[in-house]
């Protein structure tokens, strides 16, 4: 599943192909993705409308113009394709948008989990209403995240995965972020101190950026000839890598299943 510092990645390479660019052009193949799609609002409020910005909230995309913002969501498997024309279109591609007259973007998702939904100009959508601060944002700050966890028993990797609490980040990034920082998985959330979130804080923020500065530049080089996103070329120190050794320790790394997924993890290194 793509997540932030992909979808980061796919912000960054398409701003010079659609910012300040008017979309001339809409077709869609399909009535639905994991929700409606609503064509004829998008037809009238974004057809023909200059895109001013690319905001990323958490996993989501914006393309903001003037009277609201059309929202994608990449879903499992959702990626976006520069093509010069209409066609040839892939299996799977559910919608195409143009921004001149050899740059059309096809939104491509086989498993069908992601989105391509409108937002009204006072930004009030139900999937982002309840969305907690980005990562990199300023007020996502260690006496803020302690007072959030404050009696909190969920497990502390569950806490960051929540995007009420925090957006964006998902299994890969929590395991690793987790790893860095020295702490287990299992440690109640309400358990950590303010200095351990000073340094939880610092090590997602460092795992992202790494991950972003990865990721490329371009629509053309965020994925490889197999159409597999950027973050496939990270170097992971814990993430899959059940029963190797620990970068740190050669410990074998664990696995265990929380809340439905995979946790990776050093018995040694993050015992605390």
């Amino acid at each position: 599943m793509p997540e932030l510092p992909e979808v980061e990645t796919l912000r960054r390479a398409l701003l010079p192909l659609v910012v300040n660019k008017t979309c001339t052009a809409l077709k869609f193949y399909r009535k639905d993705i994991r929700f409606p799609i609503p064509k004829t609002t998008l037809h009238k409020q974004f057809e023909n409308q200059m895109v001013s910005q690319i905001q990323r909230n958490g996993k989501y995309l914006l393309l903001k113009v003037s009277n609201g913002a059309m929202l994608w969501h990449l879903g499992m498997s959702g990626r976006v394709a520069l093509q010069v024309s209409m066609s040839p279109r892939e299996k799977h591609t559910h919608a195409i948008f143009q921004f001149g007259p050899e740059t059309f973007l096809h939104f491509i998702d086989p498993r069908r989990f992601g989105c391509i939904l409108w937002v009204p100009q006072n930004g009030k959508h139900p999937l982002l209403d309840k969305m907690g601060p980005d990562p990199f944002a300023p007020e996502t700050n260690a006496a803020a995240l302690k007072f959030r966890a404050k009696n909190c028993r969920s497990p502390i990797k569950t806490f960051i995965m929540d995007a009420r609490r925090i957006t964006g980040i998902g299994n890969i990034y929590a395991c690793e972020s987790l790893y860095m920082a020295g702490i287990s998985p299992k440690r109640k959330a309400g358990r950590i101190t303010l200095a351990e979130w000073e340094r939880l804080i610092s090590c997602v923020r460092t795992t992202l950026e790494n991950s972003i500065s990865a990721g490329g530049t371009t629509l053309r080089d965020f994925f490889d000839p197999s159409g597999s996103a950027g973050y496939y070329a990270v170097k992971l120190s814990v993430y899959g890598k059940e029963g190797e050794p620990c970068p740190k320790c050669i410990t074998p790394i664990s696995r265990m299943i929380h809340s439905g997924r995979s946790t990776f993890f050093c018995t040694i290194c993050q015992r605390k």
